[in-house]
């Protein structure tokens, strides 16, 4: 999960979903039936012609109504139908002028998030590198939970911050929701080795340890078993868990026990409960 020469398939569902959306609000691609899409109405406002190009936007329309979540599986066929749109011979320069517009109002609406997806920030050059089918530049994320817990294609089109589709969660929600973290990677990530089956992995997540789902997703997998420790001392909360074959097998929670005395910068030291001191690297803030 951490140094792949390419970038995880759901980003590239996400980035090609962000195309085929501009183009079927731009009128590029249509629906070949009456197809209502409630989020966003005008993805949908014109009916087209029964071509192949056309048929495969319906298809994809169909797949973000029911919020398909991008595993392995969809994002090949979510794929599929991205090159059976024919969206890669539209390049930037092809496109009329009412065209531009609406896909240029839709970037600056949504540039905050989309460029983040795309990793770009000039439109034409973005839109023209998903014609030629170039992957952005890749960035690896440490013990990336979402190839575990796969987004939904309709809340990662919608952006972390939302405000675009009506009625769909931002792609921070929908992140919560599923990995119990608003970002879904280690921070400051620190492996031990100890054996060829065996490694300790220290790392930080802002404010709440990855959700049990996540590591039910990890031990399934691959076939493992973890111990998960975690402490947060700025919400006085520590816990424990074992998980093994997708299934949590014992847990453990509770509050922090403090030092009655501060140091000199006004902190006290953490002292229990017995069973979490040694066992975290630090205990968060």
């Amino acid at each position: 999960m951490e140094g792949s020469a390419e970038a995880p398939g759901y980003l590239r569902a996400a980035g090609e979903g962000i195309h085929l959306f501009l183009a079927g609000c731009a009128g590029l691609l249509q629906t070949v039936t009456p197809t209502e899409y409630a989020p966003y109405p005008a993805l949908t406002t014109a009916i087209g012609q029964n071509t192949s190009g056309n048929l495969a936007f319906s298809a994809w329309v169909v797949q973000l109504r029911e919020g398909a979540e991008l595993t392995p599986v969809t994002c090949g066929q979510l794929h599929a139908m991205w090159l059976a749109s024919g969206l890669r011979n539209m390049t930037w320069e092809a496109l009329t002028a009412d065209q531009l517009a609406v896909i240029t109002a839709l970037w600056e609406k949504k540039r905050g998030d989309w460029q983040i997806t795309l990793r770009g920030q000039n439109l034409s050059e973005v839109w023209n590198r998903l014609c030629r089918e170039e992957q952005p530049p890749c960035i690896t994320l440490p013990f990336d939970m979402l190839q575990l817990l796969p987004p939904r294609l309709d809340a990662e089109i919608n952006g972390y911050n939302g405000r675009l589709l009506e009625g769909v969660p931002d792609g921070y929600t929908d992140t919560a929701e599923r990995c119990g973290t608003k970002w879904p990677h280690a921070h400051d990530l620190n492996l031990s080795y100890f054996a060829d089956t065996s490694f300790d992995a220290d790392f930080d997540t802002p404010w709440s340890p990855p959700s049990p789902e996540v590591l039910c997703a990890l031990t399934e997998r691959y076939g493992v078993t973890a111990e998960h420790w975690y402490a947060e001392a700025g919400c006085d909360y520590c816990g424990w868990a074992t998980y093994s074959g997708g299934i949590q097998l014992e847990e453990r929670c509770d509050s922090l026990e403090w030092s009655e005395e501060e140091d000199e910068d006004g902190y006290r030291d953490v002292t229990g409960p017995d069973w979490i001191i040694d066992n975290v690297a630090s205990y968060g803030g």
